[in-house]
């Protein structure tokens, strides 16, 4: 037998080594690849958490500034001394801090939880960048609702129906979360119809165009005392909650906010597109539902205590995003209640224009904030990539 007939050694080896070798070589390869990953799970898992830590240093000091700096500046040791229960070294500090900032602040910070909530719910459901309770007529539904409370009841909001009565203020979130259902539940319907992104954002802004309409007949035929009323809250702001009415603010927030991190790991499977989320048995009117009612008592609450606020829904949820590099809500849950009520804080301190007696509508500071994200956005959007 020739040479170059014969089968080399080393390959003939090859060929009769058993299969049970051929899995013992590949294992290191596999042991190793699946500690590199397991590896990298871990630091990212840190990096998240250092993230949320720094989030909430970042939180209360923007809440001891916001209780400091203001028309009159307040020495921070005279805001720490206040909240440990004692008293300031003027009395009409301890005033300013414990009954108008206070519940000022809280209210800021629960109403940008609330709007970033809603809108990570909305941009997972509609799939829109831009999708938010502003931008899809949600705030309007929910306006439309108060606007009926304040043309039925004489005292109107604030001054009778969300003056501490445990009724009225069940009564008005009620109205506006309903107001904000129906709108939403509206969009949901359009959205199954019209699978084009834009169309979808132009019908929001129709349906609230046209809600704005009914709204304003409806306060043009009211007597001058409810239409001021309405004007006023329209107008947007953090300054009329009162300390008695925060705690169904906070309950409302609480609820929505609860349903919201419980459906964390079906939102995640939406992201993969409704005919995926299908093949992998999830229950897609169940899931709708949730998200609906969610989002209605979250966007209904703040719209109902704060008025109509803008940009907050778009901007927050792309915040956290960006810093936390993920789409899985299960991160992005506590990361947008924290930076949300960083964030709303920020432009209150913004809208109170510190050291002096002025003040801008919320609506203005939120708009400084929330634009340059939505342009940015936008421009993400065009090169194809969002989430």
């Amino acid at each position: 037998m020739s040479t170059s007939q014969s089968t080399p050694p080393n390959r003939a080896f090859e060929r009769k080594r058993p299969l049970s070798a051929l899995i013992e070589a590949a294992y290191p390869a596999a042991q190793a690849n699946q500690e590199l990953s397991t590896t990298q799970t871990s630091t990212r898992t840190q990096r998240h958490l250092q993230l949320l830590l720094a989030l909430i240093i970042v939180c209360v000091l923007m809440a001891l500034l916001a209780l400091s700096w203001s028309s009159v500046s307040i020495p921070l040791d005279q805001v720490l001394a206040v909240l440990w229960n004692s008293e300031a070294e003027r009395q009409s500090w301890t005033t300013i801090i414990r009954d108008i900032r206070m519940p000022r602040v809280l209210t800021s910070a629960l109403a940008g939880i609330g709007l970033g909530l809603a809108g990570l719910q909305m941009q997972t459901l509609f799939r829109n960048p831009l999708a938010s309770p502003f931008t899809l007529g949600i705030s309007s539904g929910a306006s439309l609702g108060v606007a009926l409370l304040i043309i039925a009841f004489p005292a109107g909001l604030g001054y009778g129906i969300a003056g501490g009565q445990w009724l009225a203020n069940v009564g008005t979130v009620a109205g506006a979360a309903i107001g904000a259902m129906l709108v939403m539940l509206l969009m949901v319907t359009v959205s199954t119809r019209v699978r084009d992104m834009t169309t979808v954002l132009l019908l929001g802004v129709v349906i609230g165009a046209l809600i704005s309409a009914i709204v304003t007949v409806l306060v043009y035929f009211a007597d001058e005392q409810r239409t001021r009323e309405f004007v006023e809250w329209n107008f947007g702001s953090f300054h009329r909650v009162r300390p008695a009415d925060l705690i169904f603010l906070a309950t409302a927030i609480a609820i929505g906010a609860f349903i919201n991190a419980a459906i964390a790991k079906q939102l995640n499977v939406l992201l993969m597109g409704e005919n995926y989320a299908q093949s992998m048995g999830l229950n897609l009117r169940r899931t709708r539902l949730w998200i609906l009612l969610s989002s209605s008592i979250l966007a209904g609450a703040v719209t109902a205590y704060t008025g109509p606020i803008g940009f907050l829904g778009i901007a927050i949820p792309h915040l956290a995003r960006g810093l936390f590099g993920t789409s899985d809500h299960r991160i992005l849950v506590p990361a947008t209640i924290l930076i949300g009520a960083a964030i709303a804080i920020a432009c209150g301190i913004l809208a109170e224009l510190p050291g002096s007696s002025l003040t801008l509508p919320i609506n203005a500071a939120t708009a400084l904030v929330g634009a340059p994200v939505a342009l940015w956005v936008l421009l993400r959007a065009q090169r194809g990539g969002w989430m």
